[in-house]
């Protein structure tokens, strides 16, 4: 009764209305998420979707105004700009980025020759050999520079550094200069400020936004929808980039096996490009990227061929758990490879689902008794420590706190050997003297 009241509510705050509505409210009513931010392009005709509230508890609807932040979607229109300059002159792809910065980067606190190798064409396809990030103290080389993939952080601020050096200011001027102004992206910046504080999802804290004062390439873009729907389009159209460049940008610069993880069915269809991601499925060739930036997650994706493209944005942790569905929605049958690589969401979802459903019928209480008649029925029935874990949070960020305990107990009766569900379920009753028992007898040599 509470997921259809929840479905009616998101429908009625809609605005327009199209074909794809309803099922986009059940896919987020599904995924447990408050609301979302979507544009999707079709033959020069973009669908807006506004629908829900800004965050779990907000009154606020979310509007085509509302900012949100756009993570790593920030490095690919860094990205655009970088190769606009590149088309100037102004950057070389292949010369060593500390060579702009007279050979010395605060970052880089242990000597090492591999620093010298790194280039911008390494940072914008995730080979500099840099970690995703580093430390407050500094940062080191995990392997060769352009030996492997690794997504990095750390690689796309140390370009940015030089870009800031070369440019002579800083990132979010040369990112107005080059992008924003030219392509009337009016509500979208590097660092916040005043507008945003008048535009931002209203109802959030201090504590909610980050409110960037100082830019970072790799993660401190605002933006909504319609801003970033606008650079899509001039990004698939090669708007501001030399043909060449354009097809450099979103051509396979490097394959995404990831260093030191293991190998997984999703790589072979994934790769990188110039700051975007790459995925080949049965609809074609299409530049992607995703963003987390904690509760801030978002996803756009487009394929060049035919210049169709989406994007979306979400204050909830659980914002990329429904990538996968709202492709298909939008694009039609297919296999998301790009969702499969990210791998967020449930293990088995539909395992939780049928969970969830019951326990609202049964009561919370009686989840162990459940799971044991589940068993019964079907010994192959699978429930994983992650899944509940993440079920759990769940209801605790939904303020169902009995709820959600009782869950984190289940998976301490599945997982008795896993500090982590203690520790779960003590963040989530922290008077809990019972569980914070279990935690030291458990970490107990």
């Amino acid at each position: 009764m509470k997921r259809a009241l929840y479905l009616f509510m998101l429908l009625l705050i809609c605005r327009p209305a199209f074909p794809q509505t309803q099922q986009l409210a059940a896919i987020v009513a599904e995924a447990d998420v408050p609301g979302i931010q979507l544009v999707y392009t079709k033959d020069n005709t973009s669908h807006i979707y506004n629908m829900g509230v800004e965050k779990d508890g907000s009154p606020y609807k979310v509007s085509s105004g509302t900012i949100f932040e756009a993570a790593s979607l920030s490095k690919t229109v860094f990205a655009y700009a970088v190769l606009r300059l590149y088309d100037r002159g102004l950057i070389s792809l292949d010369t060593p980025l500390l060579s702009y910065l007279g050979g010395a980067y605060e970052r880089f606190t242990q000597p090492d020759p591999g620093y010298a190798k790194i280039t911008a064409r390494m940072a914008l396809r995730h080979t500099s050999g840099l970690p995703n990030w580093g430390n407050d103290s500094g940062v080191a080389l995990q392997f060769t520079p352009d030996s492997c993939f690794s997504y990095s952080g750390e690689g796309y601020w140390f370009l940015q550094r030089a870009v800031e050096k070369i440019m002579g200011k800083p990132l979010n001027n040369v990112m107005q200069q080059e992008v924003f102004i030219p392509l009337g992206m009016k509500n979208s910046s590097y660092v916040w400020n005043q507008y945003m504080d008048a535009a931002t999802a209203k109802g959030l804290t201090s504590v909610d936004k980050n409110k960037h004062g100082d830019a970072n390439a790799a993660f401190s873009l605002t933006t909504n929808a319609r801003d970033f729907n606008i650079f899509l389009q001039a990004l698939l159209s090669g708007k501001g980039l030399k043909p060449a460049t354009h097809r450099m940008m979103i051509e396979k610069a490097s394959a995404a096996n990831r260093f030191d993880e293991k190998e997984v069915p999703a790589d072979a269809y994934i790769d990188w490009g110039l700051g975007i991601g790459l995925q080949k499925n049965e609809k074609g060739n299409a530049i992607w990227h995703w963003g987390d930036n904690g509760d801030y997650k978002c996803f756009y994706m487009a394929f060049p061929d035919s210049r169709e493209s989406l994007v979306y944005f979400t204050h909830n942790r659980n914002g990329l758990n429904m990538t996968a569905d709202i492709l298909r929605l939008f694009f039609g049958p297919q296999t998301a490879w790009a969702a499969q690589w990210l791998d967020y969401g449930y293990k088995y979802p539909l395992v939780i689902k049928d969970l969830r459903r019951t326990l609202l019928r049964r009561g919370y209480e009686n989840a162990m008794t459940v799971v044991n008649e589940k068993k019964q029925k079907d010994p192959g029935y699978q429930l994983t420590e992650h899944d509940l874990n993440a079920l759990g949070y769940v209801l605790l960020n939904k303020g169902k706190k009995r709820e959600a305990v009782e869950i984190f107990k289940l998976n301490i009766q599945l997982f008795p050997f896993s500090w982590n569900t203690y520790d779960s379920e003590g963040e989530a009753y922290p008077e809990n003297e019972h569980t914070a028992g279990h935690i030291k007898k458990l970490k107990q040599p």
